[in-house]
């Protein structure tokens, strides 16, 4: 029975993605390549730009504009190859480089790969391909929040596979000085594209988070007593997985990054407007649709873009 109710979400996730490449794609002459002086907005240095496979990044990207609202941002989603999670790790690491790569032209004070997969798999990649401009990513925040809340020692992670199977988050738990706590991953595939449908609450989204989460649920195990979000995408799913697992203490690393980058203080130019731009690669009117509920405003000033490809391999 689970089997076949898993199977039926992903082939009508599949089935909506496909008719909308088929219908609803912008057309190749509409797609612009961004060139250097497309800086959408107006004129000088954003503070901060930010990128993500798709949309979730918004919900890190609202934090941001919470705590710097006088700062101008830039925003690039590459919806056209959303997900990033179940790709491998060389067409991550690709794909972040063409980003980061078309944000860096627009010479942002700080690069923010909002991205958990790109974060546990590309950021050292990033870090020495760009290193005119500081880059952060998504990990280390969260991780050092759940080191400072856990009681038991005990930490779930929920994530895509890509970032579960990068083995990050054990890792900079033990760079951090938390030897002794214990990391339960938890991939949760489907709940990014949920998101992306704007299915965060219902019938379908809560059998699917408890289907996740039954390792918790079930005592299987008894002492996690903290869970990082560890995909930009979750935090609009954070109603129906603390109505599921009331006791348990979620972090949400988007927050976390930007109470940490405002502790900083150094990223304000000083010189922005609080404008906000978005580059997306596909689906233009279904980021502004859904994406406004992530971002927790509208959504405006969107270009559909190519991102220029790039030279990459690990040899």
């Amino acid at each position: 029975m689970q089997k076949h109710f898993f199977a039926e979400i992903i082939f009508l996730s599949m089935l909506k993605m496909n008719l909308r490449r088929e219908f609803g794609r912008t057309s190749g002459s509409g797609r612009e390549v961004a060139e250097e002086r497309d800086l959408v907005g107006g004129e000088g240095t954003p503070a901060f730009a930010l990128f993500d496979s798709g949309m979730g990044g918004l919900s890190v990207l609202r934090h941001f504009l919470e705590l710097f609202p006088e700062e101008d941002f830039l925003y690039l989603g590459d919806m056209a190859r959303f997900p990033y999670g179940s790709k491998s790790r060389e067409a991550i690491c690709r794909f972040a480089v063409e980003d980061a790569g078309l944000l860096s032209r627009y010479r942002p004070v700080t690069l923010v790969a909002a991205c958990f997969t790109v974060s546990s798999q590309a950021l050292d990649i990033l870090v020495s391909r760009f290193p005119e401009i500081r880059v952060v990513g998504m990990v280390e925040a969260g991780a050092r929040a759940a080191l400072a809340m856990t009681r038991t020692g005990h930490v779930g992670v929920l994530g895509t596979e890509g970032t579960i199977r990068s083995g990050a988050y054990p890792a900079i738990f033990q760079r951090l000085g938390g030897q002794e706590t214990n990391v339960f991953g938890i991939s949760c595939p489907l709940f990014a594209p949920m998101v992306e449908e704007g299915w965060i609450d219902g019938e379908i989204p809560e059998r699917v988070a408890r289907e996740y989460l039954a390792p918790i649920v079930e005592g299987r195990t008894p002492d996690v007593d903290t869970i990082i979000l560890g995909c930009t995408h979750y935090p609009p799913l954070l109603p129906l997985l603390r109505r599921i697992l009331p006791h348990i203490t979620f972090i949400d690393p988007g927050r976390e990054l930007a109470q940490a980058e405002l502790l900083r203080s150094k990223p304000r130019t000083g010189q922005g407007k609080g404008h906000v731009s978005f580059f997306v690669t596909d689906g233009r009117e279904r980021f502004m649709r859904v994406g406004q509920h992530l971002l927790g405003r509208p959504v405006e000033d969107v270009r559909e873009i190519a991102v220029p490809s790039v030279d990459f391999s690990f040899a």
